[in-house]
């Protein structure tokens, strides 16, 4: 006698085809599935269409004391050119030739963003030259009036400015009053747009350094010599003694990114499982409501059944998961082909090995199965959406714990958790992934999948049973409940 159940994978992927294909003719799955390319290409147009969201703030500044307007336009530009800087930086990434592309960098360290700018028209044309500076957070412009009260209309908005022949509104005032020691000044930010403080932020940047040159500069010091200090300080080089003396023993970006991926690898496995599995559940009580699993038992088997809503689902959740796989694997391989970074390039060639696929793929499989089982059983033992979400409570705490666990293997990936996670089969699927890239001993990976796999075919068997018996006799939480109380807690009917 087989103990596996009889399966006709004819019917089976019949009910596996009207499950996936059910779900893909509807309108919310191609939305849901849409929805990433639509973003993306909403997100292109507003980038490329020059459309501002956040327009630009004016702001005026009324000092009071004739000391401090204009070391803060100094700060003002000093900032605009570090914008300036990070958002000419990006063409680097365009840039192929490993000596020019670091040419370009030193340029730009050293001369600015003109002359980086120079440096690409006259050595790299296949760079497009064109820059535009990134648009700031808010401008600084001539006080139309003397005095806070005159300022008061056009920070009301009651009277408007002239900016370049246009009329606009004034969006805050920055006014220096004296104070007791000239170099704190008494500063006061007005505004109406009490969410928008960029330009409170800049007084705040210039206050502080003022602050730190009063104090240095009766020692014989400034400011720019304490940071030219800290620039030569040494740093802490971080060496790993695990990496071999000819791959460089040193840590950068290409040892800590595969734990990045892992981390983001296990937190979509959670969420595909998640999905999954509860799609499992919507869709089993749909059936069981509408009396639909009673004329699909007339022709096939309880197995077959449950076999076929797995490999449908699963289907479904992959389809509905492609887009961002999609988007992952073409940001993965854009990376390494054209990034400037190598070492991130080869942390994320070193993240996405042999045994992270394979393993990603197993724990896919069996962690998929696993839930999804158990959800076919309780949907199975559903007669509503509240009975549903009663009986489910208990395995979404459960997979709420094993969310909790995934960050471990970013911030602790040596956590006693983290390991003992591994060996447990519901937080098996996730702990382990993210645990990858410390490179623990196969044979832990191995006899995780072993008890992870014994559960499922535990679980499966169970709910089996689970199924057969809420198909056909009817029953609800109420079974359920009324079992706990007499076998759990010995209470009499």
């Amino acid at each position: 006698m087989s103990l596996l159940p009889k399966i006709n994978l004819r019917r089976t992927f019949l009910i596996a085809r009207r499950d996936y294909l059910g779900y893909v003719k509807t309108w919310g799955f191609w939305i849901s599935f849409l929805l990433p390319f639509i973003f993306g290409a909403f997100g292109f147009i507003m980038a490329t269409a020059d459309i501002d969201l956040s327009p630009t703030q004016y702001v005026t500044v009324l000092d009071e004391t004739g000391q401090h307007q204009d070391g803060l336009a100094r700060m003002y530009e000093e900032m605009l050119e570090d914008s300036a800087r990070s958002a000419m930086s990006a063409k680097a990434f365009f840039i192929q030739d490993k000596m020019k592309r670091a040419e370009f960098q030193r340029v730009l360290r050293a001369d600015g963003t003109i002359a980086a700018q120079s440096y690409i028209k006259e050595n790299i044309p296949d760079v497009s030259p064109n820059y535009e500076p990134p648009v700031a957070e808010f401008k600084f412009i001539d006080a139309p009036a003397n005095s806070l009260k005159d300022l008061l209309p056009y920070l009301k908005g009651q009277s408007l400015i002239n900016v370049d022949g246009e009329e606009a509104a004034l969006g805050g005032a920055i006014i220096f009053k004296p104070g007791r020691d000239p170099s704190k000044p008494d500063a006061q930010y007005w505004t109406t747009n009490i969410n928008k403080v960029d330009a409170a932020n800049l007084a705040d940047d210039y206050l502080q350094h003022l602050a730190r040159e009063s104090y240095l500069n009766p020692k014989g010091l400034t400011g720019s010599e304490l940071d030219r200090l800290e620039a030569l300080a040494p740093e802490t080089t971080l060496y790993n003694p695990l990496k071999t003396v000819a791959d460089d023993q040193g840590v950068n970006s290409s040892d800590t990114i595969p734990f990045v991926v892992a981390t983001v690898l296990a937190f979509m496995l959670w969420l595909t499982v998640f999905s999954g599995a509860y799609m499992l559940l919507t869709s089993m009580l749909e059936e069981k409501l509408n009396k639909l699993l009673e004329m699909m038992l007339a022709t096939t088997r309880f197995s077959e059944i449950i076999l076929g809503k797995l490999l449908g689902v699963a289907a479904l959740t992959l389809s509905m998961m492609a887009p961002y796989i999609i988007v992952g694997i073409v940001g993965v391989v854009g990376y390494v082909a054209f990034g400037s970074d190598q070492a991130i390039v080869k942390g994320l060639i070193s993240a996405f090995d042999a045994k992270m696929i394979v393993f990603l793929i197993i724990y896919l499989i069996l962690g998929y199965v696993l839930y999804g089982a158990f959800f076919i059983a309780l949907g199975s033992l559903s007669s509503s959406m509240q009975d549903a979400q009663t009986l489910t409570t208990p395995i979404l705490f459960i997979l709420m714990a094993c969310a909790a666990v995934i960050p471990l293997g970013l911030s602790a990936p040596d956590s006693p958790l983290l390991r003992i996670a591994t060996f447990i089969p519901f937080s098996a699927p996730f702990a382990s992934i993210v645990r990858l890239p410390s490179d623990p001993p196969i044979w832990e990976l191995l006899l995780s999948t072993a008890f992870l796999t014994v559960l499922c075919i535990g679980t499966i068997a169970m709910a089996g049973r689970i199924f057969r018996f809420g198909v056909l006799s009817g029953a609800g939480a109420e079974i359920v409940i009324a079992w706990f109380k007499r076998v759990v807690l010995r209470r009499k009917a």
